[in-house]
């Protein structure tokens, strides 16, 4: 009997040693080591890194959307304030005070002011050329702290017929400049003709 007793507690014993075994194993499995932690770790920065990098790229994108958006309004504004002018006029003072020469009323289908630059049907204002005398200003926005500095050119094309003029093509253009002068993007262009 005490070889059964044995017996018993031996094999009672091995299924106890048994069952730790697989309890350890699996506490072993359970967990991360330290290599497949590093590995995960080095995933997550280079995800990190790469949203971080984009954050520059989005702001710089910003600033150029809303540079181009003041750029347009301040040249839709100058064109609003050309259009109101009686064609017979050749100069005014816009709302800021700013001297506006509005091309000629004996001289027919001359390009006054600009320089203008045609692509295709297109014409534009070029900024890289030197500025016609009274037909451009430099302004700072008076909403924006930094002081962001613009240059408005402008050009006027009379159609004189019979020494009356009968129409006036206006082209308004407006950029930023940087601070030292140089021009850092393309220019918002308005485009029209009035006639009487």
């Amino acid at each position: 009997m005490e070889q059964d007793v044995v017996l018993e507690g031996s094999t009672v014993k091995q299924q106890y040693n048994l069952q730790s075994l697989q309890a350890r194993k699996k506490h072993r499995q359970s967990g991360f080591t330290l290599l497949e932690l590093a590995v995960a770790s080095l995933i997550l920065m280079v995800g990190v890194v790469g949203v971080v990098q984009l954050v520059p790229a989005s702001q710089q994108s910003n600033l150029n959307n809303r540079v181009d958006t003041m750029a347009m309004v301040f040249a839709q504004r100058e064109m609003d304030q050309i259009m109101q002018q009686p064609l017979t006029l050749t100069t005014f003072n816009d709302s800021d005070g700013q001297a506006i020469s509005l091309g000629s009323v004996t001289t027919t289908n001359t390009v006054f002011g600009g320089p203008v630059v045609m692509n295709g049907t297109t014409a534009s204002i070029s900024f890289t050329a030197a500025a016609v005398g009274g037909y451009n200003y430099t302004f700072s926005d008076p909403n924006d702290p930094a002081g962001a500095k613009y240059q408005m050119r402008w050009a006027v094309i009379s159609n004189v017929n019979a020494g009356v003029v009968v129409s006036k093509r206006f082209i308004v253009g407006c950029r930023r400049a940087s601070n030292t002068n140089t021009m850092i993007l393309s220019p918002a262009v308005v485009d029209t003709m009035v006639q009487k």
